[in-house]
Parts: structure tokens; sequence; C-alpha cells
């Protein structure tokens, strides 16, 4: 039996040989063609990909379908962040782009991103008009000679002018000049040297690790979370180093260590990447989270009178705010963020050279700035941890816990229940912890922050215990 392609909050993804096929790449393929032909768009697509088992071959294919159809492609000659093809489709005012990438997904995994002409993530109604599409046409492709001497694909980086764009939102002199010491890690994905590249000089260290190309990725998964980042905690500590910053395998999202070797929380970056470009910076328009996100933000933004959105999960929907509003930053618990000036699209690589800035102009260590924030705002830390899940279950429990919620958890009051994006429970100490279904594999999500680390623990274990029992009595 096949495994259904399915477009989930951030394109569709399946493990190599069992979903993600050749055949399935193609059948994706021509549903694009098939949508374009039907939108009478312009017929032109940009193609990238990541540095995952066989990713280039699964571009070559899609390329393949999408000029054998009389689109014109754009294909990227090797390996490049999921943000540059987002980047050329927007300065090129091309109607769609697609990205060969699983993300931050374990080695197993690879997947299809689309990307719309406003240079972000496909909105619902574009990802829904291609699945619908799926198999109604026969798939009709060309091969890669044919279609270079057709003019039908073109390979071309996709990456020109993007250092320009960097450059113009962040201070590099000033990274350059400073005598920051800084462990980037790559965990082997598309990021290779690039933070290296920007940052360093003779003043400023930046040691770069994890840059080579493995399609294993170590065993693990490239992901900027806490328990992938022992090997830049390792580095940080024996080198000494002011502060570690990570990418994920197409070089989106952001993660980190502090110079004692702490986790540096994508929510911890935000909130303090918030006060910078309000207080340093002087700028100012709509702070926006996602559910999964920190308390930080709001409260920043009641503190400060800048308004504040909350959206279901998914970049798409910073992506949609930043294109109707006047967006100061915005970001998704997972490290996906971007700002003012930027494209609707997370940069991992572009935000970590924002903190890095941020430091060199507050003239504070990472940790010395949360400690601010604390003594500001309250104390609170953040913990994500994952189950394996079918989707199904995950679902039916998420909502047996809205439909029946525990009056109190771990002690403190139940004050009450959000189901923006699965089951948010608020409690009275302005602790939170929330249940989701992923919307890219078959996973529950559950998300926490409160003021302390043994919070958490507690928190989440009577959770889960909560969310078990909810669905007993469903």
């Amino acid at each position: 039996m096949k495994t259904p392609i399915r477009f989930g909050t951030d394109g569709w993804r399946a493990v190599i040989a069992e979903g993600f096929t050749f055949e399935a790449v193609r059948t994706a393929a021509q549903a694009v063609a098939d949508y374009l032909e039907e939108k009478s768009e312009s017929r032109e697509v940009a193609v990238g990909y990541d540095r995952r088992f066989l990713s280039e071959e699964f571009a070559r294919a899609a390329a393949q379908v999408l000029a054998g159809n009389g689109v014109t492609v754009y294909l990227s000659p090797e390996p490049c962040a999921t943000p540059h093809v987002s980047y050329f489709v927007r300065k090129n005012d091309l109607p769609l782009g697609v990205v060969i990438t699983a993300s931050h997904n374990d080695y197993r995994y690879n997947g299809f991103k689309i990307k719309e002409r406003h240079g972000g993530s496909a909105s619902p109604g574009t990802t829904r008009a291609v699945e619908a599409l799926l198999g109604k046409n026969p798939v009709v492709s060309t091969s890669i000679r044919e279609g270079k001497t057709s003019g039908k694909i073109i390979e071309t980086p996709l990456d020109e002018g993007y250092e320009d764009l960097v450059e113009s939102l962040v201070d590099i002199r000033a990274i350059r000049a400073s005598s920051l010491h800084v462990v980037a890690d790559s965990m082997n994905g598309v990021g290779e040297r690039r933070l290296e590249h920007w940052a360093a000089s003779r003043t400023c260290k930046v040691e770069t690790i994890r840059h080579e190309r493995d399609v294993l990725f170590g065993g693990r998964a490239p992901e900027p979370k806490e328990e992938y980042l022992d090997v830049l905690r390792d580095a940080v500590l024996s080198g000494k180093a002011d502060l570690g910053l990570a990418t994920d395998g197409d070089g989106d999202r952001s993660g980190g260590v502090h110079a004692d070797g702490s986790i540096f929380t994508p929510l911890e970056m935000i909130a303090l990447l918030a006060l910078y470009l309000i207080e340093v910076r002087g700028q100012n328009g709509v702070l926006a989270a996602t559910n999964a996100n920190t308390l930080y933000l709001r409260r920043i933004a009641e503190s400060t009178g800048l308004p504040y959105v909350n959206k279901p999960v998914g970049f798409k929907y910073i992506a949609e705010v930043m294109q109707s509003q006047d967006l100061l930053i915005g970001g998704e618990e997972s490290g996906g963020i971007t700002v003012h000036g930027y494209l609707p699209e997370r940069d991992g690589i572009l935000i970590n050279l924002l903190l890095l800035e941020m430091l060199v102009k507050r003239g504070k260590t990472s940790r010395e700035l949360l400690k601010d924030l604390y003594s500001r705002f309250g104390e609170f830390h953040f913990r994500r941890k994952d189950y394996p899940s079918q989707p199904e279950r995950g679902l039916r429990q998420a909502q047996a816990l809205a439909q029946r919620p525990p009056a109190t958890l771990a002690g403190l009051r139940v004050e009450s229940v959000d189901t923006l994006d699965g089951t948010k429970l608020f409690l009275s100490d302005g602790s939170w912890i929330l249940f989701r279904q992923s919307g890219t594999e078959p996973t529950l999500r559950v998300y926490c922050e409160a003021p302390s680390e043994g919070d958490i623990e507690r928190l989440m274990a009577m959770g889960l215990k909560a969310l078990g029992e909810a669905d007993a009595r469903g």
C-alpha cells in the first residue's frame, strides 16, 4: 500500500524508500506543474535541495517532470539553504519554488517543500490545491540533457544577491571588530561554514564543527534542540567559548548553547532579540508567535505597548502576519525566526548573526542578558519532548483532554484551556503545557514553559498522566 502524500505544517515528508520514493516525488512534481497550468500562472519554478541522502537525485527527478510539462526550472547546482530558494523566488517573482529537504527530521526522512511568490512557505490553500491534483494526470518527464538543451532546465546558484540582503540587516563590521569566541555547529547540514564566513576576523574567532556532509547526520536528527546539541556543548566548554550557535539540516532554524553549557533556547533568543530591536535599534512593530512559543513575547508587547498576535503552530502563519502587518519579529518554538526587512521566511544564519550583533552592541553575555530578562519579566524555562504517536491517536487524546481537563495539575489550578492548535493548559503560576500532534510526522509533541527545570519535569509527567486519563474516560 502506497503512503499518501500529505502536505502538513511545512511540506510533505516521509521515510526514504517507504513513502518518499522517486515515483512519489515525480507525482508531487506533476501536481505542481498541473497547479501552475490550472492557475494560469507563469510557468517558472526554482528547485533546491539539501545534503540528505539522494536529495540531488530527487531534485533532478522533480526538475525533469516540471521541464517535461513546459515549466522553466532554475535548478541549484549544489545543496543550498531553504531560505536561498525563497529568496530566489521572491527576487525573480516566480510563482513557486520547490525544496527537497526534510529539514530537522532524522536521516531516514526526506521531504518536499513548496515556496510561493512572496518568498515564504506555500499557504494552506496552495498546498491543498496541489494535493487535489495528485495523480490526476499521468507523469510527463524529460531528461536533464533535453531540458538543458531546450532551455527548460537552467542550473544557476539561487543565492546571488542574498549576501547583500543579509548584510543590510546585520552590522557585520561590528561583529568582526569584536573579540567574541564563537562555536558554530552546522549539524552536517547546509549551514557549512556560512556563519564563520560572515563573522570571523583577526579578533573574532569562529570555530565551525560538523560542517562536512554526512547523510546519516551522525546517526541523529539535525535539529538544534537539547538532546542533539551535546557535541556543540562539549566544544563550547572545552574551548571556553562565549557562545555556541547551531543551524538545522536546511539552514532555516537556530539553536544554541551558553558559555556555561546550558541550552540557549529559541524562545530565549526571540525574547532577547525583540528587546534588542526595540531598545537598542529603536524599531517597533508587531510581535508574533505561534501557539507553542514563549509567553515572554506577550509580556514584552504589553510592557512596550506594541501589538502582539498568537498563531497556530507553523511558520507559514508568521509569514501571513508579515505580509499583512508591519512585523518587527516573529517566530516558532522550534527555532524559526524572522525580522523586519527580511523575507516572510525563517533563516538560521541571519538570526545567529543578529544574536552576535546583539551581544556586541549590548556589551553583555547571553547569560547576563537572560538574567536581565528574568528580573524584568519573571523567570521561565522551556522544554519540548516528542513521543511516537499515530496522528489519529494523538489528535484524539488532545481533544479528549480539552473536553475533560483536570481542575489542577501538579498542584496548580488549571485556569484556562486553549485549543487554537492542540490542547494548551494555562496554570495559576503562569506556566503552560501544550499537547499537539505533529503535522509532518507520527509524533505527539509536548511543550511546557515553567519557572524552573524541576517544575517542567513535574508538569510534563503529570500532564501525560492527565492526557491518558482523559482519553481513557472518552
